[in-house]
């Protein structure tokens, strides 16, 4: 992923319901890049045009050891079922194996129907439910 990505990565973040700014993703995209610690993605179609990404995490988590969370994986609606969202969960899985992770994990929303079909048939196991809190940084 690079900063001319920024458009469409986030048209594909507005399709899961998380309107952004395009210069908010470029900043991001910028900042993300600068580290190892994640692996950003883009799927492009045979006309080069992206249709999809995977941003993977590296973490360490004292009670669950060196593991890859899967931060977000988008397929455009017109792309989906196609094969590229498991294309981009092959090579997240392939960094993670690279860098020595012991699992990879992901999240996704309940209301994510789709989603919850998709990841058990990867292989993938729901752990835990769980809610999320938010607060603004001060």
């Amino acid at each position: 992923m690079a900063k001319r990505d920024a458009e469409v990565v986030a048209t594909l973040a507005r399709e899961l319901g998380y309107p952004n700014e395009v210069e908010s993703i470029r900043e991001r995209i910028r900042a993300i890049s600068r580290s190892d610690l994640d692996l950003l993605l883009v799927a492009v179609d045979a006309m080069d045009r992206p249709i999809g990404f995977v941003q993977a995490h590296r973490v360490c988590i004292i009670e669950v050891g060196f593991r890859v969370e899967i931060l977000g994986l988008v397929v455009s609606s017109s792309a989906r079922r196609s094969g590229i969202g498991r294309r981009l969960i092959d090579e997240a899985e392939r960094w993670a194996k690279h860098i020595g992770a012991e699992a990879v994990s992901v999240r996704s929303n309940t209301k994510r129907t789709e989603a919850h079909l998709f990841y058990p048939a990867l292989g993938y196991t729901k752990i835990k439910t769980q809610a999320v809190y938010e607060k603004a940084a001060r």
